[in-house]
């Protein structure tokens, strides 16, 4: 049976459940929470196992904290990491905290794998757990939007749509009130490492943001644009020139497609990292700098890393904290949203979109462009807007074909539906719809007739089709 201690204090109440299988270990914590010195009442549930655990989770309506011992007893096979998504279902927004005897890398792996907010060692002797608690439920909650937004953190949420934007946009002021100095963002082609870019603008204003995109800068003029150069260093050096890392010094360097740099721009931008310096070509002069640096890839830095194609400091330099976008396909449920902020925020709207269009646009793959090319499809419908309604028959031919050559959709619409498939012939000419139909009546029709020598009517009465269409179909066959 578990274990209740009741607290009465005056000013608050909070919840806990605590799961371990040493009930020295749960009288322990208890006491230590008893002893708070923030005049809070506070109602403890500890639980022996996990079986006593999901009676109490049950029961209560009202959850704040969870702490669960990762390695409980073996008997049951059951571990603190095993309980996570219990505690989620029920108690979505519970502050959960792992607690285990070993505070070496795996554990703290196992505990942010498995979705815990932190952790908590049983080494170290937690006199001030509750204000730690409630410290740690502060800044979560913060994360999550659930409390504590300041002004310009609302502003960032309300900016852009879509559940993975909004946990970033709640990320970026931890971030940049941290002692971070590199983010790294990952993601395919068009999933928004441009917005998360423009997130991080809006929310240091007044704080100089300068953006790099490597890629599209030829090679030998990289480092020239990042460390600038004075007069005469070079031919067509007419000027004095102040670099990107100059310009950016007192903010942040947004560099785009920081995978295409060459060897020689990589070195330099990691002295520049390390030694927070830089110098114009041509000059011998120095100069400090104060940078801290945001690096987009839409290939994994880490593969090349292994494949001797980018240097392993610098992307240790460059990933200190890492922003991962999944593609669209998967995160699709986050579709409708950007849909309809799109659909709010085009130039020439507000615009509205028909349902059987927006069941379509759920539907499609979206496999190259991602966010980017949903928002161009979007664009691209408003020529046949109606009414500032958007339609199906405005969805480019480009996007529904654009998959494979096999590609299907299907749009159910109450208990109708239409079916568009595209298919090719010999000569690279998509098939109609009629043309289809018609090769599968001759396929079906010739195997029926080899297999049994059966009348007209009865084959027409075998598929459900009118004897006079049989006929008529039947002749084409034999026309052709």
């Amino acid at each position: 049976m578990s274990i209740k201690h009741q607290y009465h204090l005056d000013k608050d109440v909070f919840y806990v459940i605590h799961v371990d299988d040493d009930i020295l270990e749960l009288r322990s914590l208890a006491r230590n929470l008893q002893t708070n010195k923030n005049n809070l009442k506070i109602l403890i549930t500890s639980c022996l196992n996990a079986m006593e655990f999901k009676s109490a989770l049950n029961k209560l309506k009202i959850l704040d904290f969870v702490i669960l011992d990762i390695h409980l007893s073996e008997k049951e096979n059951i571990t603190g990491i095993s309980l996570v998504k219990e505690v989620k279902r029920f108690h979505p927004n519970a502050i959960i905290l792992m607690s285990s005897n070993l505070d070496d890398p795996a554990t703290i792996l196992q505990s942010l794998r498995a979705g815990a907010d932190e952790f908590i060692s049983k080494k170290i002797n937690n006199q001030n757990l509750l204000e730690k608690l409630l410290l740690i439920r502060s800044t979560i909650f913060n994360k999550r939007g659930i409390i504590g937004l300041d002004k310009k953190e609302k502003n960032l949420s309300k900016k852009f749509s879509g559940e993975t934007i909004k946990k970033i946009s709640r990320r970026i002021p931890q971030i940049v009130n941290s002692a971070i100095t590199s983010v790294y963002i990952e993601g395919e082609s068009g999933t928004g490492k441009e917005v998360v870019a423009e997130l991080f603008e809006d929310y240091i204003k007044g704080l100089p943001f300068v953006k790099m995109n490597c890629g599209s800068i030829a090679a030998n003029l990289v480092e020239s644009e990042l460390f600038g150069y004075v007069k005469g260093a070079f031919t067509g050096a007419l000027t004095n020139k102040v670099g990107l890392l100059e310009a950016a010094s007192g903010g942040w360097l947004f560099l785009d497609e920081v995978a295409s740099l060459s060897d020689s721009a990589q070195m330099a931008l990691l002295r520049a990292i390390e030694n927070q310096e830089v110098t114009r070509i041509g000059d011998s002069a120095s100069r400090k700098i104060n940078v801290r640096f945001i690096a987009a890839s839409n290939v994994s830095l880490w593969d090349m890393v292994q494949e001797n194609k980018f240097r392993n400091d610098l992307w240790q330099r460059l990933c200190e904290t890492e922003i991962y976008l999944k593609p669209l396909r998967e995160r699709r449920s986050e579709i409708p949203d950007l849909i309809l902020f799109f659909c709010k925020t085009m130039r020439g709207g507000p615009y509205s979109i028909e349902e059987t269009a927006l069941n379509v646009l759920c539907q499609l793959p979206w496999i190259e462009g991602n966010v980017r090319e949903l928002r161009n499809c979007l664009r691209a419908m408003t020529e046949h807007q109606v009414n500032k309604i958007l339609t199906p028959l405005g969805i480019p031919e480009r996007i529904l074909m654009k998959n494979n050559d096999n590609y299907y959709f299907l749009n159910k619409r109450e208990n109708s539906g239409f079916i568009k498939l595209f298919y090719k012939d010999n000569a690279g000419e998509y098939y109609k719809y009629e043309e289809l139909e018609e090769q599968l009546f001759e396929k079906i029709f010739k195997q029926y007739n080899s297999e049994s020598k059966k009348s007209i009517s009865e084959f027409s009465k075998t598929f459900g089709l009118a004897r006079s269409t049989v006929q008529i179909k039947i002749k084409k066959i034999k026309k052709d």
